[in-house]
């Protein structure tokens, strides 16, 4: 019976792998996700002073991004990628051990996820976002990352599909394109504009170990507002690299008495009610509803506008 049972498992675990693998696309369809396009104001200089919308920079590909940065996202999420099929059995029954001595369900919060099920989960299991069937992208989201047993069975088997359809780099290709990084910026690139300035192509060890450590919780440690908490789990990644001898102990020291600091662009924040204005008065198709990309030059001042804000506020400080 056992055999049996262990056969037939395996047959219809093989049917469901053939049949994702043959429905899913080229990776060239899959580095991109978003319903809608971002928006991206500049001052009358033509300096960036605000982002909305979920920003794409473009693709990074696992070949051209930062040594660092590929080293930081392996070493972090998932250290044996490039040597399992797509799951982690290990990982699964680690992660399952600390949910239940943590007193959660077996399935809630550590998943023990590859990168490979990450991914899977990022593309909604090969699912398309339809605004007729889901009231918002959220919605759609959450959907996505719902953990029950079936949607794990489901989970497993799309992986193993794209792992017989993809290589390794192009399966990670898709994650660092794909992932939110907080403060709208959805991929690597858009991560490394956001916050260095700079493509995902040139960033150092520390950006690279400061970006890899938003995976974890991108809001809540977005380093445009918490900094300092981006840059003590940027020092825990940079172990993690130097454990995996991604990093010589000189290097990792260097880069923890060197954390990465945010551009000028990235911290201030003058004319964000300005931006919010732009954004609720202008036309629909270019700031609300916009499918594409945008960019609006506007006629912002920053430092007109920057001063105001402090004769404001020091207003308010002496006599409110």
């Amino acid at each position: 019976m056992a055999w049996r049972l262990g056969l037939v498992i395996f047959l219809l675990v093989g049917l469901g792998v053939a049949y994702f693998a043959a429905n899913l696309p080229e990776v060239s369809a899959l580095v991109d996700g978003r319903a809608k396009g971002s928006v991206t104001l500049m001052d009358r200089n033509g300096a960036v002073f605000a982002w909305r919308g979920d920003q794409f920079g473009g693709i990074v590909t696992a070949q051209t991004v930062s040594p660092f940065l590929k080293n930081a996202v392996v070493a972090t999420e998932d250290r044996r990628f490039y040597r399992h099929f797509g799951l982690s059995p290990r990982g699964v029954a680690s992660a399952v051990r600390i949910n239940l001595r943590a007193g959660r369900g077996p399935l809630s919060g550590n998943g023990g996820s590859t990168i490979t099920q990450q991914t899977a989960k990022l593309i909604c299991l090969g699912v398309n976002y339809d605004p007729d069937l889901w009231k918002s992208e959220r919605n759609y989201e959450r959907e996505c990352r719902r953990s029950t047993l079936w949607r794990k069975i489901k989970e497993a088997t799309f992986a193993l599909a794209m792992e017989v359809k993809f290589s390794k780099d192009e399966i990670l290709t898709i994650y660092l394109n794909r992932t939110f990084l907080g403060a709208g910026a959805r991929g690597f690139e858009a991560a490394a504009q956001r916050y260095f300035g700079k493509s995902a192509t040139q960033v150092n060890a520390a950006e690279a170990a400061m970006m890899a450590g938003l995976l974890k919780a991108p809001s809540r440690l977005a380093p445009t507002d918490n900094l300092a908490g981006a840059q003590a789990r940027a020092a825990i990644v940079i172990g993690l690299m130097q454990q995996e001898n991604y990093l010589s102990k000189a290097e990792a020291t260097s880069s923890i008495a060197q954390p990465a600091t945010l551009t000028a662009a990235a911290t201030d924040r003058a004319g964000g009610y300005f931006a919010d204005w732009v954004m609720a008065s202008g036309p629909e198709f270019f700031t609300r509803n916009t499918t594409e990309d945008v960019l609006i030059n506007t006629t912002l001042d920053q430092n007109i506008q920057t001063a105001t804000e402090q004769a404001v506020r020091s207003i308010f400080d002496r006599q409110d």
